[in-house]
Parts: C-alpha cells; sequence; structure tokens
C-alpha cells in the first residue's frame, strides 16, 4: 500500500490538477491543527471569565471608591460641626463667664447690705460681735487663706444670722405689759422693790413661744415663780418664764424660736393670770422691752435665712456649669484632633 495520497482538483475547464500528499505529513498536520483548534477554544473560555472577573473587581473598586468619599466628606463635615461646637463653647463661655460674674457681684452686694442690715441690728440691741485678739505667745509667718470673697462672705451672714438666732427677740405671746422692768410697787405687799422682767397680759392657757434657739436648762416649780422655764441661748442670754400653767419642754431639751415651751397661768406668787418673762444677759436681769420691739424682725430673719441658702445654691449651680462646659470642651478638643489627623 503507497504511503502517499493522491488529491486530484477538477476545474471548471475540466483540467485537473493532482496533489501528491504523503499519510504521515496529513496526519501531522490534521493533529497540529486540532491542537490549535483546543488551544484557541481554551484561550477563549479563559479570556472571557478573565474579563468578567475584572469587571466584577472594577465594580467592587468602584463602589469602595464611592463609600470612600463618602466617609471623607461625613468625616469633614463631622470635624466642621466639632468646629461649630469649640467656636459655640467659646462663645457660651465667654457669656457665661459675663453672667456669672454679674450674678456673683449682684450676690456679693446683696449679701454684704444684709451683713450690714444685721450688723447694725445687733449693735443696736447692745450686742457685741467678737473681734480678733492677738493670740500670746505665738507666731509665724501669714499665709492668706484660699477662700474667695463670696465665700468669706457668706461665713460673716452665717455667723451673723447664728448670732441672731441665738439673740431672744419679739415676743413670747402677744398681751400687752401689765407691769414693766425696774423699780416699782409690789403688787402684793405695796412695798418698792426691783421687778427682775415684765409681766405681760394673758389668757389662761394661751401658748408661751421661745424668743430664740436654746437650750432648757430648767423646767420645773420654782418657788415664787411658780411653774417656771429657763432657756439659756449659748452667747451670754438666758430667757425665764414664770407663772405658768404648765410647761411643755423638759430640762435638756433643744428649742428653736417661736417653739411653744408652756402655757399662761398663775402658779407662785402671782395675783392673777400672767407671764413673768425675764432677760439675763451675762447673769444680770436687763429690761427685755427694746427686744422685744422687734416683734418682725423673726420673720425677717427667717427671709434673710431663704435668701442666703438661694444665693449659696445660685454660685454652686454657676460654678457646677461652668465644670460642666469645661469637661465637655475637654472631651471635644481631642476628638477634633482625631477627626482632623484621619481627614
Amino acid at each position: 500500500m503507497s504511503d502517499h495520497i493522491h488529491i486530484i482538483i477538477t476545474g471548471a475547464k475540466e483540467k485537473a490538477r493532482t496533489i501528491l500528499l504523503s499519510r504521515k505529513k496529513l496526519k501531522l498536520g490534521i493533529a497540529f491543527s486540532v491542537v490549535l483548534l483546543c488551544a484557541a477554544v481554551v484561550g477563549a473560555i479563559v479570556s472571557t471569565r478573565i474579563l468578567v472577573e475584572n469587571s466584577n473587581l472594577n465594580a467592587q473598586v468602584a463602589a469602595m471608591n464611592l463609600k470612600l468619599i463618602e466617609s471623607t466628606q461625613e468625616s469633614r463635615n463631622y470635624a466642621d460641626r466639632v468646629d461649630d461646637l469649640l467656636s459655640m463653647k467659646t462663645s457660651q463661655t465667654a457669656t457665661f463667664e459675663a453672667e456669672k460674674e454679674a450674678l456673683v457681684n449682684k450676690t456679693l452686694a446683696e449679701f454684704n447690705e444684709r451683713n450690714q442690715l444685721i450688723e447694725n441690728i445687733i449693735k443696736n440691741l447692745g450686742i457685741k460681735i467678737k473681734k480678733h485678739t492677738p493670740i500670746a505667745n505665738s507666731g509665724g509667718p501669714y499665709i492668706a487663706p484660699s477662700e474667695s470673697l463670696q465665700e468669706d462672705l457668706l461665713l460673716r451672714a452665717d455667723k451673723n444670722l447664728d448670732i441672731l438666732r441665738r439673740t431672744p427677740l419679739g415676743r413670747p405671746l402677744s398681751g400687752q405689759i401689765s407691769s414693766p422692768f425696774g423699780y416699782r410697787e409690789d403688787p402684793i405687799n405695796g412695798e418698792k422693790g426691783f421687778h427682775s422682767g415684765v409681766d405681760m397680759q394673758g389668757k389662761r392657757g394661751e401658748k408661751v413661744m421661745a424668743t430664740a434657739d436654746g437650750i432648757v436648762i430648767q423646767a420645773s416649780n420654782n418657788g415664787d415663780y411658780g411653774r417656771f422655764v429657763e432657756i439659756s441661748h449659748g452667747n451670754g442670754f438666758t430667757t425665764s418664764f414664770a407663772h405658768l400653767q404648765e410647761y411643755k419642754v423638759k430640762e435638756g431639751d433643744k428649742v428653736k424660736r417661736g417653739q411653744v415651751i408652756g402655757l399662761v397661768g398663775s402658779s407662785g406668787r402671782s395675783t392673777g393670770v400672767h407671764l413673768h418673762y425675764e432677760l439675763c444677759q451675762n447673769g444680770n436681769p436687763i429690761n427685755p422691752v427694746t427686744f422685744m420691739q422687734t416683734a418682725d424682725l423673726s420673720k425677717k430673719i427667717a427671709i434673710e435665712e431663704i435668701k442666703a441658702g438661694a444665693s449659696k445654691k445660685m454660685i454652686a449651680v454657676a460654678s457646677l456649669a461652668k465644670q460642666a462646659q469645661e469637661q465637655t470642651l475637654i472631651r471635644i478638643s481631642p476628638l477634633a484632633i482625631k477627626i482632623r489627623k484621619k481627614i
């Protein structure tokens, strides 16, 4: 059998051409063509897949770029907002400081006026305010205290109010004075004698009130005084209430101004229902009329105490508000720096 293949090609004019091919070469050519065709098909498939993957990656990258742009813009907007807040806080702080200064100045002025009023009342009553006296056998460098002016005034007001709370002021009951303080004709024997207090008219069982804060040092029957209550106010003053029908306190009780300590009666050496009210300073009886004439002072003192408390609260609130603003400013500032660094 021949290794050659004869291929006859006939043209239009019936001319024939003969091509002689080797069988071996023909098989190699076919095989090579098949290999090339397979390679082309594989290449086409791989190229298509790569194109699809590249397209997907491009889409993902575009989406990430868009998110990055949005995030960057959001960060810038946030940074701008933080800057606005910082500017606003600075402005508010300046306004707050001005308002606080005006408030404190007003409060100090009011406190100073009240202190002057209270001290004038105390002086007019003849009460001495303790002044500083040098301490013997002592010395050393002077270091000024850290308290501010408003704290000094608050302490001064508290001290003055405490003096007034413990100073017998006003009337123990509303009745008129039937027998004054000092020398008089004794109502029982008619002889001249010294009356160490004032007698006040009252109805049997009428309430008798303390005229200052203090501690009860006696509540018992006391000879000619009858049923008797004595109160020490801790500042050299004592008050006594005699001829009571009964007493509503006992020895050692702490009492407040206006508290009921007994009822009007006629016990002891007495010609009728009344109250003997006595005021002593450092053990010596003094005329209580001047102190009784300040009947409305108790209400004024209560009002002053309320105002003093309100002023303290106003100063405290102003201080707390300032601290809150400062803390907010401290928290915002580092955050703004971090945002700017990220941008």
